[in-house]
């Protein structure tokens, strides 16, 4: 195979003079692919002259860095983060994704999920602020918030899933405070992206060559264990591309040239609809913890959830992943006796096997939390999709996310009125404090998060619970601030309506976006009008077999 590749990272395999394969150890067998750039010839570690390939002189990983970055700087806008920030829909060459094929994929998995987009027959009404002075209105946020800017980051390997749409359709509510930044290699993204959407791509291999260079740098290894790290992580991510979640932690100094224009960096996944997050998310949040992380209501397991994890852009809180071993000292490793498993199992032909997953909620949440000084903040905040059927459903309304009981009738001109807040400059949130911080007790042995080695929970034993009547309205986070864990309650400032129905701030699909043939059971679309972009009638197109 000579087809030339067009980015970065392509896995090679050395041969001698006479065309044997070098035998170099555990990595001998990790594929065949060729080196076509001068870039990636740099990088794997060899020169590329006409008669074949010769060993290189040693160059160290941060002139490999330089070189990579150059090759990113290549064709992006000027005077910004690597062309990030200068990035708009109209750069992206795109198909229509979301129908065709994908329309009967769609149909395989999301939780319950009702959409109206802004249909013109709805009533406008004044926006409601919930915490706000009516009689001393706070500056709106505008079209960028003037002191907060958070970069939430998905690197993606495989090909975009079917609920992408839904992902797609609702970020734009998010765009004064938040982009998202979508790496990837090669694929062809949806039409019409809000333009705080931006997908970049790493060309082939990308992603394992930027994920091996920058933990190679960070963790000062040598150009060689760099290389082999690279050829693990391309193998292991075309094996299993769920694994390069293990890596959530790492994101801040993976990407980090993508980063400089942001103050907060955070991780989060695809398969969420997103609401109006400029309304939950607090500037104390924001100015006062190191990481916050939005919780679905289990405030008795203290970890930072892989949905949506934020952190200070600061490099003493980006590279706490470090003090992970398996992403650590033992990542090289971890990674080969991955690579190891993989092989054992394929050579015995089994093809369903337990994979070595380390989840970042585990040892990540539990090293971060030992750390001196760090604040963290685990706030309740997020819809999740835990069965199918459930008992509730999930309306996205003017890209505000609501949650009614199923059954009740549910009036959207009602949840139009109260989805219209807009982004306050102060940021004050819809929690409101409420008493003192109970200090908790905390042990691995509450019966919290036992998807996680039992030497990283944290389970908090004594989380008191609210009375039935106000269960709704009162809720507990929780915080870690000078080494010890804390609940506080807090009362909800945004309406509760009469039927039930509530706001938060994203529905993460979970169990219902993966359950087989269960579309039907989770999702009723429901809308009116005609004010919808052509992005909005593919996300109903895509859905079209439950319309």
């Amino acid at each position: 195979d000579r087809s030339p590749s067009r980015g970065l990272g392509d896995v090679y395999k050395r041969q001698s003079r006479d065309g044997a394969a070098d035998k170099a150890g555990p990595d001998r067998d990790i594929g065949r692919m060729p080196v076509t750039s001068s870039l990636n010839a740099t990088v794997a570690g060899v020169d590329m002259p006409s008669n074949g390939l010769r060993k290189k002189t040693r160059t160290s990983v941060p002139k490999l860095l330089e070189k990579l970055k150059a090759f990113h700087m290549e064709g992006q806008s000027p005077g910004t983060a690597a062309g990030v920030q200068g990035a708009t829909s109209d750069q992206y060459v795109a198909r229509d994704a979301m129908t065709d094929t994908r329309s009967e994929r769609g149909s395989q998995g999301t939780q319950i999920l009702a959409s109206a987009g802004e249909p013109s027959s709805v009533t406008p009404t004044a926006a409601v602020d919930p915490l706000g002075d009516p009689e001393q209105p706070a500056e709106r946020c505008g079209e960028r918030h003037p002191q907060y800017r958070i970069a939430m980051v998905v690197p993606w390997v495989n090909e975009l899933p079917p609920w992408v749409s839904y992902f797609a359709l609702t970020a734009h509510r998010s765009r004064s405070l938040i982009d998202w930044l979508i790496f990837h290699e090669t694929l062809t993204p949806p039409n019409n992206l809000p333009d705080n959407v931006r997908f970049i791509d790493l060309g082939v291999g990308g992603l394992s060559q930027l994920f091996g260079l920058r933990l190679g740098d960070e963790l000062n290894m040598p150009v060689r264990n760099a290389s082999l790290l690279i050829r693990s992580m391309r193998f292991m991510l075309d094996k299993w591309p769920r694994l390069v979640a293990e890596y959530k932690p790492a994101f801040g100094a993976i990407f980090e040239q993508y980063l400089t224009d942001y103050t907060h960096w955070g991780y989060c996944d695809l398969d969420i609809v997103i609401g109006n997050l400029p309304l939950f998310i607090e500037d104390a949040e924001l100015a006062g913890q190191d990481i916050v992380t939005y919780s679905f209501g289990d405030m008795d397991a203290l970890y930072l959830r892989g949905q949506w994890t934020m952190h200070r852009n600061l490099p003493e809180i980006s590279m706490l992943w470090k003090n992970c071993p398996h992403l650590g000292d033992e990542l090289q490793k971890e990674l080969l006796m991955k690579v190891a498993w993989v092989r054992r199992m394929e050579s015995r032909g089994v093809k369903n096997y337990p994979k070595r997953f380390q989840s970042a909620e585990g040892c990540y949440s539990h090293r971060a939390s030992l750390m001196p000084g760090v604040r963290i903040k685990m706030a309740h905040k997020q819809f999740v999709g835990l069965s199918v059927p459930a008992d509730e459903v999930i309306f996205s309304v003017n890209n505000a996310v609501w949650q009614c009981p199923r059954g009740v009738a549910v009036d959207l001109n009602e949840l139009h009125q109260h989805s219209q807040q807009e982004c306050t400059s102060n940021l004050p949130g819809v929690q409101e404090p409420l008493g003192e911080m109970l200090p908790l007790q905390v042990s691995s042995e509450g019966g919290c998060g036992k998807w996680m080695p039992a030497e990283y929970r944290m389970c908090a034993m004594n989380l008191p619970e609210p009375p039935d009547r106000e269960r709704d309205t009162i809720g507990f986070n929780t915080y870690l601030k000078d080494g010890q864990f804390y609940a506080q309650r807090f009362r909800s400032t945004l309406p509760i309506l009469d039927n039930g129905c509530k706001q938060g701030a994203f529905f993460h699909m979970q169990v219902c976006a993966f359950a087989e043939g269960a579309m039907a059971e989770c999702i009723a679309i429901r809308y009116h009008g005609s004010a919808w972009s052509s992005l909005s009638r593919t996300f109903v197109g895509s859905m079209k077999a439950v319309r």
